[in-house]
C-alpha cells in the first residue's frame, strides 16, 4: 500500500544527506579520489533521447535503480555525490555486491568517521540506461534514516555516473526526467520562450571533481552584493546555505534562530536559519529565501574545502526547469510557475518521522527549544494520534507537515500517545522567521 504523496516534508534544511533527509553532503575521505570514473549510457547504443517520470518527494527527485540482480531499488538523484552511495537496506532487499573493501569516511556532523564498504564491478540499471563496473558505497550504519524521514522507502544517492555522459533535462513542473545524447541534442529554448513565455538563462557550470558549480551573487543585509559560488545540489530539499567562514562580506542576517538542521554523516549539524533580501541567478532575481548557516563545528573539514560559498538546493532548483549539461559545462534554467511561491518554514517546532516506512505511524523526532511544540511540552518520541481531529492513520508524512506549514497564529489541536498515556495539546503556530 502507498501512503505517500508527492508534496513537500519538512525542509528547514535537509542538508545533506538530507535532507533531512535531513541534512547531508559529505566528502570522502579515503575512496579513490584519481581513479576513473564510469558513467552510464543508454541500454540500447543507437538511441538519442529517454524520457520517463520520476517520484518527487519534498523536492527531491527518486528514480528507480536495480544494481546486479537486485529487486528495484530507490535513488535520490543526487548532483552533490561523486560516487553512488547506498544508505540502508532492510529486510528483504536483494543485493549482491562485487569486489567489496572497507573504508572510513568522512563528512558533515561533529562525530567521528564512519564504516563503510567500497565495491567495484557492479552494474547498473536506471529505467533505459545501464551502466557497468561502477562504484558503490555501501554505509554500515543507518545514519540518516532517510525513509522514516520521507514513510517510503529511499535506498541511497545517485550521482555523478549518470550525469557525465548526457545532457539531463528536469521538467520540475510535469515531474519527468530527460537524458539526451550530447552528440544530437538541440537545445529548444527559444521556442519555450515563444510559445510558453518563459524567459530562461544559461549560465556557465564549473565543474569541479565531478561536481557542479555555479557563480552567483548574494544581497546581504544592508545591501551588500557578494559574488558567491555555489553547489548544484539536486539531492538537497533546501533552498540555500551559505558558509560565513568563507568570506566575511557573508554576515549572518539580523534576524536568525538557532536550529537543528538535521543529520550529517558523521552527527547532528546545527546552526542559524534566517532569510537573505535576494539570490541572483543570471537576470533572475529570487527574493527573500530562507538561508541556513550551519555553525564551523557541524561543517567541519567541508568549510573552504572547494572554495565554494555554499549550495544551491532544490527548493530553488524546482521553479525551474533545468538542462544540466555536463558535457558542454553549462546550465539552462526556464522559470515554471513555481517561480513566486513563497519560501515557507514549519511554524510548529516539531519534526516527525515514520518509524516503519510506508506504514502512517508517526512520532515526534526533533523539539526546537523555545518553540509553539516546546511550550506545550511536547517531546521527542510522542506518537501523534489525531491531529485537527484527523487520524493519523488516513494521513501522509506530507500531510501532517501541511498543518504545521499554515499561517501564523493558526491552532492545532494534537493527540498524543506517550508511552502508555493519551492526552491532547493545543499549540498555536508561530512565525519565527521574518
Amino acid at each position: 500500500m502507498q501512503y505517500l504523496k508527492h508534496g513537500r516534508i519538512n525542509n528547514i534544511f535537509l542538508l545533506l544527506l538530507v535532507t533531512c533527509l535531513c541534512l547531508f553532503r559529505f566528502s570522502i575521505t579515503s575512496v579513490h579520489a584519481q581513479q576513473q570514473i564510469q558513467g552510464l549510457s543508454f541500454a540500447y547504443p543507437t538511441q538519442k533521447s529517454l524520457s520517463f517520470p520520476f517520484r518527487f518527494i519534498n523536492n527531491l527527485i527518486i528514480l528507480p535503480v536495480v544494481i546486479n540482480d537486485s529487486d528495484t531499488l530507490q535513488f535520490i538523484l543526487d548532483t552533490g555525490v561523486s560516487t553512488s552511495i547506498m544508505t540502508e537496506l532492510s529486510i528483504g532487499d536483494s543485493l549482491s555486491l562485487k569486489y567489496t573493501r572497507k573504508i572510513k569516511i568522512k563528512g558533515l556532523g561533529q562525530g567521528e568517521p564512519i564504516d563503510a564498504l567500497h565495491s567495484s564491478g557492479n552494474s547498473f540499471y536506471v529505467s533505459g540506461i545501464r551502466g557497468i563496473n561502477q562504484d558503490l558505497l555501501i554505509l554500515l550504519q543507518n545514519v540518516f534514516n532517510l525513509s522514516s524521514v520521507f514513510g517510503t522507502r529511499i535506498h541511497g544517492l545517485l550521482g555523478y555516473n549518470i550525469f557525465m555522459n548526457f545532457i539531463v533535462e528536469i521538467d520540475y513542473s510535469k515531474k519527468i526526467i530527460s537524458f539526451h545524447d550530447p552528440e544530437s541534442y538541440e537545445y529548444k529554448v527559444g521556442w519555450w520562450i515563444f510559445h510558453r513565455h518563459r524567459r530562461y538563462e544559461t549560465l556557465p557550470l564549473i565543474i569541479h571533481e565531478t561536481k557542479p558549480y555555479i557563480l552567483a551573487y548574494i544581497i546581504m543585509d544592508g545591501g551588500i552584493r557578494v559574488p558567491v559560488k555555489l553547489l548544484i545540489d539536486t539531492g538537497a530539499s533546501h533552498s540555500l546555505w551559505l558558509d560565513t567562514f568563507s568570506d566575511s562580506r557573508i554576515k549572518l542576517p539580523e534576524t536568525t534562530i538557532e536550529v537543528f538542521l538535521g543529520k550529517g554523516l558523521n552527527g547532528d549539524i546545527f546552526g542559524k536559519l534566517g532569510r537573505v533580501p535576494e539570490i541572483h541567478l543570471g537576470s533572475f532575481i529570487i527574493s527573500n529565501p530562507i538561508v541556513a548557516f550551519p555553525d564551523s563545528m557541524s561543517a567541519g573539514q567541508t568549510i573552504g574545502m572547494d572554495h565554494r560559498n555554499g549550495t544551491l538546493g532544490a527548493e530553488i532548483l524546482r521553479r525551474f526547469n533545468v538542462i544540466i549539461d555536463y558535457p558542454n559545462k553549462k546550465i539552462t534554467l526556464i522559470k515554471n510557475h513555481n517561480f513566486k511561491d513563497r519560501f515557507k518554514v514549519n511554524r510548529s517546532g516539531i519534526d516527525i518521522e515514520a518509524p516503519v516506512p510506508e506504514l502512517p505511524y508517526y512520532v515526534i523526532s526533533h523539539v526546537r527549544e523555545g518553540s509553539p511544540a516546546d511550550k506545550a511540552g511536547l517531546r521527542r518520541g510522542d506518537e501523534i494520534k489525531y491531529i485537527n481531529n484527523n487520524n493519523a492513520f488516513n494521513l501522509t508524512i506530507n500531510d501532517m507537515y501541511e498543518f504545521f506549514y499554515r499561517k501564523d497564529g493558526k491552532k492545532i489541536k494534537l493527540e498524543i500517545k506517550r508511552n502508555e498515556y493519551n492526552f491532547s495539546v493545543i499549540i498555536y503556530l508561530r512565525e519565527f522567521i521574518h
